[in-house]
This record gives C-alpha cells, sequence and structure tokens, in this order.
C-alpha cells in the first residue's frame, strides 16, 4: 500500500507492475520508474484554467483529427504521467485508458509541483516524439512558458503574460485571457 508522496517502492516494479495496480485504485498516481507519487486535486484556480483550456481547446480544434484530453495517463518509456491536458492526434478507441502519445502537453503549475512540472516533466516529455509543444501555465498571475520544437530538434522557450498563445504545427491561437477567465490576480 502507497502511504505518503514519492513513496519508494518495496520491490521494484515494472511499468505494467504499476498499470495494473493503479487501474485497481480509486485515485490517480504518476509513476517515475521507481516511486507512486499520488495525485491530489488542485485549487479552484488551477482547476477553472484547466477547465477554461479544455473548452477553448474542444472549441478551437472542432472537427479535426485531433483531440484533447483531460487529466489522462501517458506513458512515456517506463514512466506514467498525468498531463492536466494533452492534445492527441485522432481517431482513438474509446477504451483507450493509457495515451502513447502527443502532440501538445498542457501542465498548470502549483508551489507543490512546479518543480517537477519544469524539470522532470520537460525531460520526460522530451521524449514523446510526437510532442511539438509543451505549455506551462502559472496560476498566480497570467502568464505562460510554451516549449517547442520541431520533429527531431531542439527546445525553443518563449514566455508571454498577454495575448494568445500560437501552438505551432496544429494552427490553433489560445487567447490567454480567455484560460484565465474567471480569475482575478493582485495588481
Amino acid at each position: 500500500m502507497i502511504a505518503a508522496m514519492d513513496t519508494v517502492l518495496d520491490r521494484p516494479w515494472t511499468t505494467e507492475t504499476f498499470l495494473a495496480w493503479e487501474d485497481r485504485q480509486e485515485g490517480k498516481h504518476e509513476f517515475d520508474s521507481r516511486h507512486v507519487i499520488p495525485m491530489t486535486g488542485g485549487s479552484i484556480a488551477h482547476q477553472r484554467i484547466v477547465g477554461n483550456l479544455w473548452a477553448a481547446l474542444i472549441g478551437l480544434l472542432g472537427d479535426r483529427a485531433l483531440m484533447a484530453m483531460l487529466q489522462m495517463r501517458l506513458r512515456i518509456g517506463t514512466r506514467i504521467r498525468y498531463p492536466d491536458v494533452a492534445v492527441c492526434a485522432g481517431p482513438l478507441d474509446q477504451t483507450t485508458r493509457t495515451l502513447t502519445d502527443a502532440v501538445v502537453i498542457f501542465e498548470v503549475l502549483s508551489d507543490d509541483t512546479a518543480a517537477t512540472d519544469r524539470v522532470e516533466k520537460l525531460i520526460d516529455y522530451a521524449a514523446v516524439p510526437s510532442l511539438r509543444c509543451y505549455v506551462l501555465l502559472e496560476q498566480t498571475a497570467m502568464a505562460a512558458t510554451l516549449f517547442q520544437r520541431e520533429p527531431g530538434g531542439a527546445w525553443t522557450a518563449s514566455a508571454q503574460t498577454e495575448g494568445a498563445l500560437v501552438l505551432p504545427g496544429l494552427d490553433v491561437t489560445l487567447p490567454l485571457a480567455e484560460l484565465y477567465q474567471g480569475l482575478t490576480f493582485p495588481a
């Protein structure tokens, strides 16, 4: 039984062992090849940004063969992650429980996860061959960091605090104000 965040396992687990175990659990857990990391609920700001983002993507993607997925399990080699939102090339079978690729991944940062999202997940997600963009959204201010790459190329980063995010390869433009609708920040 897993007792605490970032618990060291009492025996080595394979990714398949972890997936079989997690499928029987009520909550969601990430797996970094050594540790099972329970996923906790986010703040209201976190949930609002994720909801706004997902709704915006659904509207922008329309009938294209791309699907916006909320907190869906993603396998990256021996690791399992739960991005806040992932955009995948479709179609996907309705019974799919674990994604194996994504074109864009979004994470909403919190104090507890920011270091992991900025470093460990950037490294993990770089191993997804189809990934074109990795977007970090702040929840304490209207701000985004966009990591992008051409297939097989190096990452380039840009930060934005206004205007819109242009997601290369998708022909999608996300107005930041729309993602942060309903939230207020101290001046």
